[in-house]
C-alpha cells in the first residue's frame, strides 16, 4: 500500500462500531446453515430493519395481494438468501448513517453515488445473466461506502476533496487517508465480520489480473463496469477503455453501461426512501444523463473509428497475405497454377476420394508436353518460346471445364486435373479436345505466325488406397505421355483403371 509522506493511515479503530444486534445479524448472514426462524428472531429485535423487510415483502415484486405483517412471512416470500443479503446491506448502511452529518449536501452526494453504484451492479449482473444478482447489489453498495467511510474518519479533509472532485483517484485518496477508499472498505468489511466474498470482490477490482469466470471474478468485472456507469450517470464519464476487459469477460455489448444507465436514476429515490437515507439537494439526472450520453456517443464514435481503422488494417494485411499466397501458387509466365498448387490440389482430390466426399466417376490426370519445343527456342529465340508457353497455357485455361484445373508442371510440360471423369470414352474425348485446341492455335511472334502441337497422356482411376496414389497417378500419366510422344507426337494415350491406385 502506498502512503503519502507524513499522512497517517486511517485507523480501523476509528470506524463506527456496529450495534450488538447488528453484529448478531451479520454473523447469522455469514452462516450457511442458519435457519429462517433464527434469522427472523434476530431481525425482529431491530424494529427499523423489520419495517424495511416488511416493506420489501409488500412491494409488487413479492406481494400476492395480501398484506404481509410478520417477518416470518416476509422471509418465506423473499427466501432466506435474499433476506440475509438485504439485512446485511441495511445493518452496514445503518452503521454508517448514524455517524454521518445527516442531510448535508456532501453526505447526500456520497450516498447518491453509493446507491447508484449498487443499482448499476444489480442491473449489469442481470444483463450478464449472473446468478449472483443480490450479491452484485451488495458488492456495489459496499464499494460505494468507501467514500462514506472516508467522510466518517477524515471529514475535514475528505469532504472538501470530493466537493471539488466527486471521484478522486486512488493516489488522491491516499494523500488524505493514507490508503484508498477501496482499501478502507476491505478493512471495514473484515472488521465488521461481513462475509469475505465482498472484500475479495473489491480487491479483485483493483488488481492487475484478468477477470476469470469464478463468482469473485464475474462480480469484480460487474463492479468495475458499475463504477464506470456511476461516473457516467453523475456527469463524470471515464475512459471506456479502462472497463473494456470487464465488459469482454462478461460478454456484454459495447453499449451495456449506457443501456443500464438509462433506468438507474429512477431507482435511486425509491432505494434511498427504503433505506431511510436523505440525499440532500435534488439532482437533475436527465441533464446529467444527457451529458453522459453525449460523451459516450463521442467516445463510441472514436471507438468505432478506431475499430474501423484496425479492421481495415487487418483486411489489408489479409489481402497482402492472400496476394502473396496466390503469387506463391501461380506461374508468372502463363498465369496458371504452378507445380506447388498442382501438388496440393491433387492431394486434396485424392483425399476427397479416400474420405468419400467425392464418390461419382473417376479422378483424371493428364500430362501435356509441347512437341519440339526445344526447336522453337533454338530457331526463334527464348522470347518466342515464352510466347508459345503463354499461348498454350491460355488455351488450356480456356478449354478447361468447370472444376478442372490446368497448371504448368515445369518447362514445356503442363498438367490437367479432372475431378470427375465418367468413363474411358469421356477421358479419351477430353484428351483429344485439348490436343485439338492446342494444334488450332496461331501464335503471333512479332508478326511471325507459329503453330505448335502437343502430346498428351491421361489416366483416370475410380478409387485410391492412400495419398501415395498422387505419385502413382502422376507416374502413370507420364508413362502414357511417353507413349504418345514415341507414337508420333501430336497424339494422345489414355487409360481408365478401377480400384485401387496407390
Amino acid at each position: 500500500m502506498t502512503i503519502a509522506p507524513e499522512v497517517v493511515p486511517v485507523s480501523l479503530d476509528a470506524l463506527p462500531s456496529m450495534p450488538a444486534a447488528a453484529v448478531r445479524i451479520v454473523g447469522l448472514c455469514d452462516d450457511p446453515n442458519v435457519e429462517l426462524k433464527e434469522l427472523a428472531e434476530a431481525v425482529a429485535l431491530d424494529p427499523a430493519l423489520s419495517a424495511r423487510i416488511l416493506r420489501i415483502a409488500n412491494s409488487a415484486a413479492y406481494s400476492r395481494g395480501n398484506d404481509v405483517t410478520s417477518v416470518d412471512r416476509a422471509m418465506m416470500l423473499m427466501g432466506i438468501k435474499l433476506v440475509k443479503l438485504t439485512a446485511l446491506g441495511f445493518v452496514v448502511s445503518d452503521t454508517l448513517s448514524g455517524s454521518l452529518e445527516d442531510g448535508s449536501d456532501v453526505a447526500g452526494q456520497v450516498w447518491r453515488q453509493c446507491l447508484v453504484k449498487a443499482i448499476a451492479c444489480r442491473e449489469l449482473a442481470q444483463l450478464a445473466g449472473l446468478r449472483s444478482t443480490p450479491e452484485a447489489f451488495l458488492a456495489g453498495l459496499f464499494d460505494g461506502m468507501g467514500q462514506l467511510l472516508a467522510m466518517v474518519t477524515r471529514p475535514e479533509l475528505f469532504g472538501p476533496m470530493i466537493q471539488a472532485s466527486p471521484f478522486p483517484n486512488p493516489s488522491e485518496e491516499r494523500a488524505v487517508l493514507g490508503m484508498s477508499t477501496s482499501e478502507l472498505v476491505r478493512g471495514a468489511l473484515t472488521t465488521w465480520g461481513v462475509p469475505e466474498l465482498y472484500a475479495r470482490v473489491v480487491e479483485a477490482c483493483d488488481g492487475d489480473e484478468a477477470f476469470d469466470q469464478s463468482e469473485v471474478g464475474r462480480l469484480a468485472a460487474t463492479l468495475v463496469l458499475a463504477r464506470a456507469a456511476t461516473c457516467q450517470l453523475l456527469g463524470h464519464p471515464t475512459d471506456p477503455a479502462a472497463a473494456e476487459p470487464a465488459r469482454v469477460s462478461l460478454d456484454l455489448a459495447v453499449d451495456a453501461v449506457d443501456t443500464i444507465a438509462v433506468d438507474l436514476g429512477t431507482h435511486v429515490a425509491g432505494l434511498a426512501d427504503t433505506m431511510g437515507i436523505h440525499l440532500g439537494a435534488e439532482v437533475d439526472f436527465t441533464a446529467l444523463l444527457a451529458q453522459a450520453r453525449s460523451k459516450m456517443i463521442e467516445t463510441t464514435m472514436q471507438i468505432a473509428e478506431e475499430s474501423l481503422r484496425q479492421t481495415t488494417q487487418i483486411n489489408d494485411l489479409e489481402d497482402q497475405r492472400d496476394a502473396l499466397r496466390r503469387e506463391s501458387l501461380t506461374d508468372r509466365l502463363t498465369g496458371l497454377p504452378n507445380r506447388r498448387d498442382f501438388d496440393e490440389t491433387l492431394h486434396q482430390e485424392i483425399e476427397n476420394r479416400i474420405t468419400g466426399r467425392t464418390v461419382s466417376g473417376a479422378l483424371g490426370l493428364a500430362m501435356i508436353d509441347i512437341d519440339h519445343f526445344k526447336q522453337v527456342n533454338d530457331t526463334y529465340g527464348h522470347r518466342a518460346g515464352d510466347l508459345v508457353l503463354a499461348a498454350v497455357g491460355a488455351t488450356l485455361a480456356a478449354t478447361s471445364r468447370e472444376g478442372e484445373m490446368a497448371a504448368r508442371y515445369g518447362g514445356e510440360e503442363f498438367v490437367l486435373i479432372m475431378p470427375i471423369v465418367e468413363s474411358a470414352e469421356a477421358l479419351a474425348a477430353a484428351a483429344e479436345r485439348f490436343r485439338r485446341e492446342i494444334a488450332a492455335q496461331q501464335i503471333d511472334v512479332d508478326g511471325l505466325i507459329l503453330n505448335v502441337t502437343a502430346s498428351i497422356g491421361a489416366i483416370a482411376a475410380t478409387s485410391f488406397a492412400s495419398q501415395d496414389a498422387a505419385t502413382a497417378l502422376t507416374e502413370a500419366a507420364d508413362r502414357l505421355l511417353y507413349q504418345a510422344k514415341h507414337g508420333g507426337r501430336n497424339t494422345t494415350r489414355t487409360e481408365f483403371v478401377g480400384p485401387s491406385v496407390g
